[in-house]
C-alpha cells in the first residue's frame, strides 16, 4: 500500500543549517580557484521571473514597460549562472515508507525523513546559487524536476515531494542506466535510499557514476527497527516490495540479523571512500539538523581547497 502523501517539511531544520553550504570537492565546469562563483560577481545572468516591488528592492530592476501597461511595479529577478548542477535521486520504493508499528512518535517514517533531507539539501544548494533537480525512482524513473537555480525553484521541489508515493521495487542500476547520459558532466549526484540491495551491484553502479566525472554523495537511511529487529514472539514479516510474507520468531535470528546489518553499513563506510563516494549513514531517530551540521562541517574540513 502506498504511503499517504501530503508531506510537510520542517522549516526549523532549514534554519539550523542555513549557515552551512555544500561545496563541491571536484572541479566543475567554470570553477575558479576552487570556489563557486560569488552571486555578486560577473555579468553572466539571465532573466528568471518577476516579483512585486517592495521597499528596499533595487529600482534599477523595475520593468517600466510593465508599469506603463499595468500600473503595477514589477521587479525583474535574474538567475545567476551556476558552476554546479546537482541531481538528487530519491528512492521512492515501498520499503522507504516503513513506519514502526510500536510507537509512531519515536521515529519518522523513512519516507518523511528522506523528503525532509531532500528539502534541506535543496535549500542549501539554492541558497548558494547552485542548480538542483530531483528525480524520484523505484524500478524506473517516477518523476523528474530539472535542475534550476532560481529561488522560487524551492517551492517546485517541495510540491514534487508532496506528490510522491512510496511504492514498487528498487532497481537503482536500471535507473542509472536510463539517466546516465542525461546527467550533467562534472556535476553532483546525491542518492538518498535505504540501500537495501546487493552491495556488489551498487558499488559497480557507483563506480560508473564516478567515472563520468560526477561527484557522488550517498545518504543511507534506515529505521531503528531495521537495525535492531525489536519484535518478539511469532511474527509475520511482510515484504514491502514484493508482497511475500513469512512467519518467524525474531529471537531465533536477531543476533545474526544485527550482525549482517552492521556489516552492510561498515562495508559502505569502508568501500565508498575508495571509489570516490561520500557516504553517510542516518537512522530516523537522529535529529536531521544535528546529522547534517556534523556532516557538512566534516566535509568542509576534509575538502578545503
Amino acid at each position: 500500500m502506498a504511503e499517504s502523501t501530503h508531506f510537510k517539511y520542517q522549516p526549523e531544520i532549514l534554519t539550523e543549517i542555513s549557515s552551512l553550504s555544500i561545496r563541491a570537492t571536484k572541479l566543475v565546469e567554470g570553477l575558479l580557484s576552487g570556489q563557486h562563483r560569488s552571486p555578486h560577481r560577473g555579468s553572466s545572468v539571465e532573466f528568471a521571473e518577476y516579483k512585486d516591488y517592495s521597499p528596499g528592492d533595487d529600482i534599477r530592476h523595475i520593468d517600466w514597460k510593465v508599469v506603463g501597461k499595468t500600473d503595477k511595479y514589477q521587479v525583474k529577478q535574474f538567475e545567476q549562472s551556476t558552476n554546479l548542477k546537482c541531481t538528487i535521486l530519491l528512492d521512492v520504493s515501498s520499503s522507504m515508507a516503513y513506519q514502526s508499528p510500536f510507537n509512531k512518535t519515536a521515529a519518522q517514517s523513512k519516507g518523511d525523513y528522506a523528503r525532509t533531507l531532500v528539502a534541506a539539501l535543496s535549500y542549501l544548494l539554492l541558497k548558494q546559487f547552485d542548480a538542483v533537480g530531483l528525480t524520484a525512482f523505484n524500478e524506473r524513473v517516477v518523476s523528474h524536476i530539472p535542475a534550476r537555480s532560481k529561488p522560487s525553484h524551492f517551492q517546485h521541489l517541495l510540491h514534487g515531494l508532496d506528490l510522491i508515493e512510496f511504492k514498487g521495487n528498487t532497481r537503482f542500476e536500471a535507473v542509472v542506466e536510463e539517466l546516465i547520459e542525461r546527467l550533467p558532466g562534472r556535476g553532483m549526484l546525491i542518492l538518498i535510499s535505504d540501500l537495501l540491495a546487493p552491495h556488489d551491484d551498487l558499488f559497480k553502479t557507483f563506480r560508473l557514476i564516478c567515472s563520468r566525472g560526477l561527484e557522488m554523495m550517498v545518504f543511507q537511511i534506515l529505521h531503528p527497527d531495521e537495525i535492531t529487529l525489536p519484535f518478539e514472539g511469532d511474527v509475520v514479516f511482510e515484504s514491502l516490495e514484493d508482497d511475500a510474507s513469512q512467519s518467524l520468531d525474531p529471537a531465533d535470528f536477531r543476533d545474526q540479523y544485527q550482525k549482517a546489518i552492521q556489516e552492510q553499513i561498515e562495508s559502505f563506510q569502508k568501500t565508498c571512500p575508495t571509489i570516490g563516494v561520500d557516504y553517510l549513514f542516518l537512522d530516523t531517530v537522529t535529529p536531521l539538523e544535528q546529522a547534517l551540521r556534523y556532516y557538512l562541517l566534516r566535509r568542509k574540513s576534509l575538502h578545503k581547497v
